[in-house]
C-alpha cells in the first residue's frame, strides 16, 4: 500500500498548507529527492470525492493522503477527480514545497 500526499495547486504563497506537514519531508536536499503525490485544485473537494468512492483517505499529523493498493489506481484517481471537475495531476510534490 502506498500513501500519496495531496498538495494544493495554489502553492505555498497562495493556498492553505494544512494538507501537508513540511516537517515530514527532508529539510535539505540536493535535487535527488522526489515524492510522488497529487496536485489538486481544492484539496477539500478532492478528499470528499475520494471518500465518497471509498478510497482510503488519511488525514493525520502528516497531512492529507490517499492510500492506494495498486499502481494502476493512481491514474484511476486522477481520472475520477478530473471527471468531477477537480483539477488533478500526478506530480513531484517535493518540488512544490522546496525552493531548490
Amino acid at each position: 500500500m502506498v500513501r500519496l500526499p495531496l498538495i494544493p495547486k495554489e502553492g505555498p504563497q497562495n493556498g492553505p498548507w494544512r494538507h501537508t506537514r513540511r516537517a515530514c519531508l527532508p529539510v535539505f536536499y540536493m535535487n535527488d529527492f522526489s515524492r510522488l503525490g497529487l496536485r489538486v485544485r481544492s484539496c477539500d473537494a478532492a478528499l470528499s470525492v475520494l471518500a465518497e468512492y471509498r478510497y482510503g483517505v488519511v488525514q493525520d499529523a502528516d497531512g492529507s493522503h490517499v492510500a492506494l493498493d495498486r499502481a494502476d489506481q493512481v491514474q484511476a484517481v486522477v481520472q475520477l477527480l478530473n471527471g468531477h471537475g477537480i483539477d488533478c495531476e500526478i506530480a513531484d510534490v517535493a518540488d512544490q514545497i522546496y525552493q531548490g
